[in-house]
């Protein structure tokens, strides 16, 4: 039968110590949610410039409708890090009985460019985030390693891994292009960085289309801090076709993951309102995988 898509109708030799998370019995407590799975509803990263949501309805909205308690939130969809609109995000966020896990930096960004002054206004940049995600009381932030020279990529990541740490944070970089494509490569740079507060986000579909994902999540998980939970395609009959989701989850168990799971859709054309249908789907396999 033709498939259509549904939406539109891991023992690595350098090893860290995870972050625990108090087993309350409720496998909600590690699963998040990032509003990159709604970008089409925000005008920051909507196709056509429009949206219907802010990023300080999120909260309550992932609260309210998922059940969730833990929020991830994308650069692209803050309107200011102006401290009166970051005031407001963190009422939001106390209002709605939810925390921020985590923030991902997607802005204009190489920490390994060859040009210095250009590297210099990329760590800047990434400075300037982890002071906002201080502020939020996050625990940590996502940064990309970019495309260039390996050794120049390790000094920027040692820089900020001590700013961050000087704000309470653990900095984090994902298997997110350049660079990070490659599981040894990523491993070498988080080792060759050398600091505890520096770790992995894990994310179950950004490898190379020719990577084995099994074996790259496995060599990776020890070392992850969190998991990006990604799903792309969806068949007519609501299974996920792109790769096996539940094996990533359980991969991940396997290797004694007790970090957080932020589900994450990404497809390249979909509705906007199927996202709703996908983030349910998510969820409820994360509860199935960890529960």
């Amino acid at each position: 039968m033709k498939r259509r898509p549904f939406l539109n109708a891991a023992a690595a030799s350098f090893a860290l110590p995870q972050i625990l998370i108090a087993r309350s019995g409720n496998p909600m407590d590690r699963i998040a949610m990032t509003s990159v799975t709604f970008r089409f509803r925000f005008s920051q990263t909507s196709p056509d410039g429009k949206g219907d949501l802010v990023l300080t309805d999120i909260p309550a909205y992932f609260a309210d409708e998922f059940g969730l308690t833990n929020v991830e939130l994308w650069s692209k969809h803050f309107e200011s890090q102006e401290t009166s609109y970051l005031d407001q995000l963190k009422a939001k966020l106390t209002k709605a009985k939810t925390k921020l896990i985590n923030v991902q930096v997607d802005e204009k960004y190489n920490l390994s460019d060859k040009d210095p002054a250009k590297r210099t206004a990329s760590i800047d940049l990434c400075r300037g985030w982890i002071d906002t995600t201080a502020y939020l009381g996050a625990p940590s932030l996502r940064v990309n390693s970019g495309r260039g020279e390996k050794a120049i990529c390790i000094e920027s990541l040692k820089e900020l891994t001590t700013y961050a740490k000087n704000k309470g944070l653990i900095l984090l970089v994902e298997n997110h292009g350049g660079l990070s494509s490659d599981p040894d490569q990523l491993l070498s740079l988080i080792e060759e960085v050398g600091d505890p507060d520096i770790r992995i986000l894990a994310d179950y579909a950004n490898w190379p289309a020719d990577a084995d994902i099994y074996t790259a999540l496995k060599k990776v998980y020890p070392t992850t801090h969190l998991i990006s939970a990604k799903t792309k395609e969806f068949n007519a009959a609501g299974e996920h076709i792109s790769y096996d989701f539940d094996k990533c989850t359980r991969l991940a168990e396997e290797a004694g993951f007790t970090g957080i799971y932020s589900a994450e859709q990404w497809a390249a054309e979909n509705n906007p309102e199927d996202f709703e249908k996908a983030a349910h789907w998510m969820i409820e396999r994360l509860r199935e995988g960890i529960g």
